[in-house]
């Protein structure tokens, strides 16, 4: 019976510790390019999303199950820019403004990841999972497409709130899916997509056109993304 115990403990700390031993921790950073889709059940409303540029910063840890595969998650700060033209036409009249909006996320992405190759001199990977963000603060400028660019509304507070006039969905999920090369000495070069699934818009916003309040917008986000990284061993 000891013997029995004293095997099923050496074999739990051997799987601990191999775990243990594929454990990694360090930091993620770089650019990104962000698109925001808009889109109105109002007919006469046009949005042609503008991409713009981003950046992101945090740190990541890393863990292999096996020589096949693996898991990562990542907290980090995010900054997406996007814009809209915004075109609105009834009776023959067309209101046209240009739409620009900033916002701040905390950004929590989890992945599995599969080894397509691993060797020497390093390691190319696949990994998709979800996204979960949280905003943390946003500002909306708008202003009309021409002339002097006279601006129509500009709100940078209680952007999330609901009960006083917020614009945006505070938390959103996603699915992101990438690729990685990782090389031998901790670095790895990421690109993927990411796009939310939920609506964004809050309280019907109908951003500054003259739409009927009836007709609702969706708001959903788009991102390209590229990452350096840097990991720490663990083990070391």
């Amino acid at each position: 019976m000891i013997k029995r115990t004293l095997l099923t403990l050496f074999t739990l700390f051997s799987l601990i510790n191999g775990a243990l031993q594929a454990q990694k921790l360090g930091f993620i950073a770089g650019p990104q390019l962000n698109y925001g889709n808009v889109i109105s059940l109002d007919k006469n409303a046009i949005f042609q999303a503008l991409p713009n540029a981003g950046f992101h910063a945090g740190m990541m840890y890393e863990m292999d199950f096996s020589n096949r595969w693996g898991f990562d998650a990542a907290a980090m700060y995010e900054m997406r820019n996007m814009c809209w033209n915004m075109i609105y036409t009834e009776e023959g009249n067309e209101t046209s403004n240009k739409f620009h909006r900033q916002i701040g996320y905390l950004n929590v992405p989890a992945h599995l990841f599969v080894y397509l190759t691993n060797n020497d001199k390093g390691a190319f990977t696949l990994f998709a999972g979800p996204v979960f963000t949280c905003g943390l603060h946003a500002r909306d400028l708008a202003y009309e497409n021409g002339g002097l660019h006279k601006p129509v509304t500009y709100m940078d507070a209680d952007m999330f709130s609901k009960d006083q006039g917020g614009r945006i969905m505070r938390c959103e999920f996603a699915l992101e899916l990438g690729f990685a090369y990782k090389w031998q000495k901790g670095f790895q070069f990421r690109a993927s997509y990411m796009h939310s699934l939920n609506n964004g818009t809050l309280n019907n916003y109908l951003y500054t056109l003259p739409m009927e309040y009836k007709s609702p917008t969706y708001f959903t986000q788009g991102e390209v993304k590229f990452s350096f990284v840097y990991l720490f061993d663990l083990r070391k």
